[in-house]
């Protein structure tokens, strides 16, 4: 069998139980969303206008406004799985007290490394996906019904989140991923605690001795910045337009470059420092 694909096999038994919770979430989420509407159906109180507003924006919009709210929602979910495997790539054999079993073995430490990597990023978006999938089927079911539904632009709107969300997964898992090799526990927290102590310092010694010390939290946030402006969507023209800027966004242009260099910068460095840390 192909030695990485067995490690694979290997890290996803392991995290398994930490991947597969987003589903649990979202099942709770739904049923209580259940419980609710059952609730305001038989008190009157049922509410269908869900943009708040006298006229209803045009199909189109509401089609793809709803299916990327829809496909953010558990983003957030992926993004806060994918730090919570990422913090503890590094550090979970020897938890395990099985570094040491699995150094001496006959596979290289890189392909170690990325099938960790893999897992904990890949992993939690494939997730994700699955839930952002489920979420487009019945939310484009209750469209169709109402007569409201418009495949191009839900499932565009689908796809822009689903795509743009793995950009933000992988750039996140990285950091998480580099913090490990650092430290032993909590290492995402403690890596934002240092990184936020730095960012404080540069700033002073900048204000007091009038240098320009590149400041590291704001280099991270503009990583995670976007440019899509959603205003200005009252027309079919203007919504085809914001797609295909957003799709621009998301797809491929410097900024993403810039997110794919980082995230390889820092997937090397951490595994170099993983590579020459002693394992006691």
């Amino acid at each position: 069998m192909n030695k990485f694909k067995t490690l694979l096999i290997k890290d996803f038994q392991t995290n398994k139980k930490t991947l597969f919770l987003p589903f649990w979430i979202t099942a709770g989420f739904y049923g209580l969303m259940l419980i609710g509407a059952i609730i305001a159906y038989f008190r009157g109180e049922m509410q269908f206008n869900i943009f708040g507003l006298d006229a209803a924006p045009p199909i189109p919009a509401v089609n793809y406004i709803t299916n990327l709210v829809l496909a953010s929602m558990p983003g957030t979910l992926c993004l806060i799985f994918t730090i919570m495997l990422g913090q503890s790539a590094l550090n979970e054999d020897v938890r395990s007290n099985c570094e040491l079993f699995h150094r001496s073995q006959p596979v290289s430490l890189w392909k170690r490394v990325a099938s960790k990597f893999t897992i904990s990023v890949l992993g939690s978006w494939t997730v994700f996906l699955a839930i952002v999938i489920f979420n487009f089927i019945l939310a484009n079911i209750v469209l169709l019904i109402i007569g409201q539904f418009h495949f191009s632009s839900a499932i565009q709107g689908m796809l822009q989140a689903s795509i743009g969300m793995l950009w933000y997964a992988v750039l996140l898992g990285s950091i998480a991923y580099f913090f490990s090799s650092i430290f032993k526990d909590k290492a995402f927290l403690k890596g934002a605690a240092l990184i936020a102590g730095i960012q404080v310092l540069f700033g002073i010694m900048n204000l007091w001795f009038k240098w320009s010390l590149p400041l590291p939290g704001s280099y991270l946030l503009g990583l995670f910045k976007t440019n899509i402006n959603m205003t200005g969507m009252e027309s079919s023209a203007e919504i085809i337009d914001f797609i295909n800027i957003a799709w621009k966004e998301v797809l491929w242009n410097m900024k993403v470059v810039w997110q794919l260099l980082f995230s390889a910068v820092m997937f090397v460095a951490g595994t170099f420092i993983y590579k020459f840390k002693e394992v006691k």
